[in-house]
């Protein structure tokens, strides 16, 4: 798959404007994303105000720049960037990170639901470079300019999964902008760690985070008003869509829920079976019948000490 290089040098409101040719697909992703609140009208009264308090002005004048190319208003795109943090119902997600004796792979399936497989279609690899060198590299699509799946280079890896808590939802920055701006400016596993267990969020959430040695890897699990992290004493850990170390009570689930533990115990299972040492064998692992959902778009491996990418659209 292409891989699109994001300059940083720039002025932030010409940084996406390769993505001119790309109209088509920036106007199907976010007609798509803005169907799902249908019902929820209430999101698009407040966003002025919330754009105003909480997004810096490097990702207004980016979404900015993508309501320029789109046929959608800039509160618009800046909506569909919020869709994890509104709608997580839909998205779900197998992660997992393993140690291979010398690397660390960091795997996960994303799972989300969308007509026409169009995130599966319109995925990309984004490069985010300066000086013309790779500062991090993000998993995504065309208008959207957050991260849920990334890559510091020779430093760590983040991936996001959905997860639901009884805590309310707290006025913050997007969890998306939080990864990204993580990936921006942290130059190390435990730099990242200590960032990502304390910065606001809006909602509920699991982060996945690797790094470069064996005992880099960690599961930090959030909501708006806690935070717990969640190690591992064997060579990988593994993340679906339930908490393991906060307490839950009774939060109502979907099928993503419904499934997580069935797809963690399989996913665990299948690591302590298998002698997990490539790519291959990290996809493997992804593409068991009960790890795979019907929903899963995008299958993917980093390796975070060479930060190669590895990327099946399915």
């Amino acid at each position: 798959m292409k891989t699109y290089i994001i300059n940083l040098d720039l002025p932030a409101s010409e940084r996406w404007s390769f993505l001119s040719v790309y109209k088509k697909e920036i106007n199907e992703l976010i007609q798509c994303y803005l169907n799902d609140f249908t019902g929820a009208e209430f999101i698009f009264e407040g966003v002025e105000l919330y754009k105003e308090q909480f997004v810096n002005e490097t990702y207004v004048q980016e979404i900015q720049s993508i309501a320029a190319i789109s046929d959608f208003s800039v509160n618009e795109i800046l909506v569909a960037n919020l869709y994890y943090d509104v709608l997580k119902l839909y998205f779900g997600c197998t992660a997992f990170a393993t140690w291979n004796g010398s690397e660390m792979l960091h795997a996960r399936n994303l799972d989300w639901h969308t007509d026409e497989n169009i995130l599966s279609t319109h995925s990309m690899i984004f490069d985010y470079q300066k000086d013309g060198k790779t500062v991090f590299k993000t998993i995504g699509w065309p208008g959207f300019v957050g991260s849920l799946s990334g890559i510091k280079p020779q430093k760590f890896a983040i991936t996001l999964n959905a997860v639901l808590s009884e805590d309310q939802a707290a006025l913050a920055l997007p969890i998306s902008f939080v990864l990204r701006d993580v990936l921006e400016s942290c130059e190390s596993f435990e730099e990242a760690k200590i960032k990502l267990e304390n910065t606001p969020i809006i909602c509920d959430c699991l982060l996945l985070l690797s790094g470069t040695h064996s005992n880099e890897k960690v599961v930090i699990e959030r909501t708006p008003k806690r935070t717990a992290t969640r190690i591992s004493n064997e060579d990988f850990i593994v993340v679906t869509n339930d908490y393991k170390q906060l307490q839950n009570g009774r939060a109502a689930g979907n099928i993503l829920q419904a499934t997580s533990c069935g797809r963690f115990d399989i996913t665990t299972k299948l690591l302590r079976e298998k002698d997990i040492k490539r790519k291959q064998d990290c996809l493997e692992v992804l593409k068991d019948k009960n790890v795979i959902m019907g929903i899963t778009v995008q299958q993917m491996v980093f390796n975070v000490n060479t930060g190669q990418i590895a990327l099946i659209c399915t």
